[in-house]
């Protein structure tokens, strides 16, 4: 692999993960991913403990295997 890192926009490289992580802990967590709060719609805490953990594997996944980074965070 090229040590040249691809940097992209903090927005698309974050959307990008997000839509992951979301995705999958809606379907791991189902109906009970979410909870109405002050109009708005969360993750429960057990839900966003695992959609933070996706998170995580994946930012790092994308960085390891695809050479791709938050261009943000490396500057």
């Amino acid at each position: 692999m090229s040590s040249n890192k691809i940097l992209v926009s903090d927005s698309i490289f974050l959307e990008c993960i997000d839509e992951l992580a979301t995705q999958i802990t809606e379907e791991r967590f189902g109906d009970s991913a979410t909870i109405e709060s002050k109009n708005f719609i969360i993750f429960t805490e057990e839900a966003q403990d695992f959609y933070n953990e996706r998170f995580d594997e994946y930012e790092t996944l994308i960085n390891n295997t695809l050479n791709v980074w938050n261009k943000q965070r490396e500057i």
